[in-house]
């Protein structure tokens, strides 16, 4: 692996109203552009420093091996911090505590992460309902844009009543979601198994359920006999659905694209949804 300084990519021009998006990384590792989870609560917060006028912005990573506990999260779910890698190397995997909802999760090379950082109060209802935005209403438009990407190419997904995320099967999970919000920003967003190694898994109790088992988009058609779609046709998917549920409504959207940076002083006042 080798590292490189934050590389914040720049925004693709988006329809009046859509967050810009963009593809921040500071690692490659096997021919993937990864964004260290330190580099990237940077940059969330930087951008959660901008006035609310200022474009949103949906953020599309890969992580490497992380573990992540949210402000509900449980210690005594993560049971290992040691991953061997493809190669038969061992490496430490970092923990971090996160105001976000949800309990604890991982990531790693092969997950699709995105980080809406959208005002959410200038979004259409139902997201922008309310003097404060609509927080679980982003984590229900969330979960609706990945059942929506993952119908396109046929395969079929569900929720569970009483959880956030996107689910095969009442016990198998495809996708965990937990988001946050500070200064009217959401923050922290959804992240969706698409090749992951998922034994990187077996280090938690995935969102501290007991007998859940997460699962990837890969397994899911190797399983039916099917070949999966490429990394670049769930992206593309699963990007369009988002933009389309997170758009802010004309007047509020602002005259001039802002400056994605890669650093920032610490945010306070962060509350978290979307838990397990």
């Amino acid at each position: 692996m080798t590292s490189t300084e934050p590389d914040a990519a720049a925004p693709l021009p988006a329809m009046d109203g859509d967050p810009l998006r963009c593809w921040p990384s500071d690692e490659a590792h096997d021919g993937r552009r990864l964004l260290s989870y330190e580099a990237g609560l940077r940059l969330m917060q930087r951008l959660c420093e901008r006035p609310p006028t200022a474009p949103d912005v949906l953020l599309v990573v890969e992580h490497p091996p992380t573990i992540t506990l949210g402000r509900r999260g449980d210690a005594a779910h993560i049971h290992g911090r040691w991953l061997r890698g493809a190669d038969g190397a061992g490496r430490q995997v970092a923990v971090h505590e996160v105001a976000r909802g949800g309990d604890v999760t991982w990531h790693g090379p092969g997950q699709l992460v995105v980080y809406p950082i959208v005002q959410l109060t200038q979004l259409h209802g139902p997201i922008g309902r309310g003097p404060i935005g609509d927080l679980p209403a982003l984590v229900r438009s969330l979960e609706e844009a990945i059942i929506e990407a993952c119908a396109s190419f046929g395969l079929i997904t569900c929720l569970r009543a009483g959880f956030s995320g996107v689910w095969i099967d009442e016990r198998t999970k495809l996708a965990s979601i937990g988001v946050g919000v500070q200064r009217g920003w959401s923050l922290h967003g959804l992240a969706l198994n698409v090749e992951p190694r998922l034994e990187g898994f077996d280090l938690i109790t995935p969102c501290g359920l007991q007998g859940v088992q997460m699962s990837s988009i890969r397994r899911e058609f190797e399983r039916a006999g099917r070949n999966p779609p490429s990394w670049s046709a769930v992206e593309s998917a699963l990007l369009t659905a988002l933009s389309r549920r997170l758009r802010r409504r004309a007047a509020e959207v602002a005259a001039a694209p802002q400056a994605v940076a890669a650093s920032s002083p610490a945010g306070h006042g962060a509350v978290g949804s979307g838990a397990r």
